[in-house]
């Protein structure tokens, strides 16, 4: 298995940002003016903690990845 528990986090981060982009089609004319506000701040949020999520975890995972081949003291088997 290839981290299981990053890849659930760069799933959830995926999520987000769909739901996001879905709530980017929202309009006045889909839902009532006073719930404008609370929607954009969502949207906005949710695309921010999306990505960060998701590229977070690709991240971790590039990194561990590079310490794993780069380090000099480990044995061949």
């Amino acid at each position: 298995m290839s981290s299981p528990r990053i890849n659930n986090l760069i799933l959830i981060g995926f999520i987000l940002c769909f739901v996001a982009v879905v709530m980017f089609g929202v309009d006045s004319g889909t839902v009532n003016k006073i719930y404008l506000p609370a929607i954009c701040t969502a949207r906005v949020s949710l695309l921010s903690l999306g990505f960060t999520l998701s590229f977070g975890a690709m991240f971790a995972k590039t990194w561990r990845v590079h310490v794993i081949f780069t380090n000099k003291t480990s044995t061949k088997v």
